[in-house]
């Protein structure tokens, strides 16, 4: 039987490019849904829109640049000079408002500003100052009240990882605006927050929700706090057995808060799962013995140590969880602010020095 003869080689190649130019099609075609592509040149990219964790930082950074000018203004236009502690404050604040708007950067914000400061130059032209930055001492209070409650706000419902320093912000601006309420012109200073206020105040969008640290975290600095205050509220009652008059009721009376402190973590804890600390009847002098000079530290030295285990508790506990921690932070911030002149930028937090600029 004869075989069949091959098509031309013409023919061939004609039907090949013709059956490539149909399949080229055919893969183009579920694309046209796609919007439009442009050959040559990658797909426009829209980035997500930012979580709460960038919309809290964001502000916040506003407010601090706010808080740093007006620092500045008032300390050198204004009359600190005749008053040690409004001038011991406001250095304070020279010091440490940079440093917390440092720690709220990202790494490629610090490493664009490192690279400015080498080549000043290549930067682009200073900033202008911002809008509505206080102008006297009373503004520079009002505005440290709103830094200090956004940042409490903030710390209620970020990551764990950002809730930590942001509340050691709020910390210290209740410490400084605390101080500053003495001063000529400045008014009082609205009460902070309260662990019934502390609710959520944003929306958290979907597309990027907060993240919390680890459940064994959580358990040691709860675990802490409960032993603390328990402590605290029996050298406090052993303060008011030493004191007379109206010392001895402030004794008494931080003897109850920190009780009643102790008692609800421990409940929180049991709930979760964590341990429970129970109440001890006798608890060792710090130091063996109790003379009348460690007496006099003893007030501030508890009042440190719980800010420094509110301020961790916050940064480890599930959301929920946050308001005792954060609003006790911010009393002990308070207390502080008449038994010491200067507080750490970020209470329980180190901070990490830039490298060196190469040359």
């Amino acid at each position: 039987m004869p075989r069949p003869s091959a098509p031309p080689r013409a023919a061939v190649d004609g039907s090949r490019r013709g059956l490539l130019r149909v399949a080229g099609v055919a893969m183009l075609l579920p694309l046209a849904g796609c919007g439009r592509i442009v050959l040559g040149r990658p797909e426009e990219y829209t980035p997500p829109p930012p979580g709460i964790d960038d919309l809290y930082r964001d502000e916040l950074l506003e407010l601090l640049e706010r808080a740093i000018v007006g620092t500045a203004r008032v300390a050198t236009e204004g009359d600190a000079e005749g008053d040690p502690l409004l001038s011991s404050t406001l250095t304070a604040l020279s010091a440490a408002l940079p440093v917390q708007r440092t720690a709220l950067l990202t790494g490629a914000e610090r490493e664009k500003e490192r690279q400015q400061e080498k080549d000043p130059a290549a930067g682009q032209t200073s900033p202008p100052p911002p809008e509505e930055a206080p102008t006297d001492l009373s503004d520079l209070v009002a505005a440290l009240v709103q830094l200090r409650d956004l940042a409490a706000s903030a710390a209620r419902q970020v990551s764990g990882s950002l809730a930590r320093p942001v509340v050691a912000i709020a910390a210290h601006t209740a410490w400084a605006a605390q101080r500053l309420r003495g001063g000529a012109g400045s008014g009082g200073v609205a009460p902070s927050p309260t662990t019934e206020e502390l609710v959520p105040a944003r929306e958290v969008p979907t597309t990027d929700p907060p993240s919390i640290g680890a459940e064994s975290d959580y358990h040691s600095t709860i675990e802490r706090a409960q032993l603390e205050e328990w402590y605290a509220g029996f050298l406090h009652e052993v303060l008011a057995a030493r004191s007379e008059d109206e010392s001895r009721q402030q004794h008494l009376d931080l003897t109850e808060l920190h009780r009643d402190r102790a008692e609800e973590l421990g409940e929180i804890a049991e709930e979760d799962g964590a341990p429970v600390v129970t109440r001890q009847a006798v608890y060792a002098m710090p130091g063996g013995t109790l003379d009348t000079q460690s007496a006099a530290q003893l007030p501030t030295l508890l009042a440190q140590g719980l800010l420094i285990d509110h301020v961790a508790l916050v940064g480890a506990a599930p959301f929920e969880r946050r308001p005792l921690p954060i609003a006790a932070a911010l009393q002990e911030a308070e207390r502080l602010a008449s038994l010491v002149d200067r507080m750490e930028p970020l209470p329980s937090l180190e901070v990490e020095q830039p490298p060196p600029l190469e040359e």
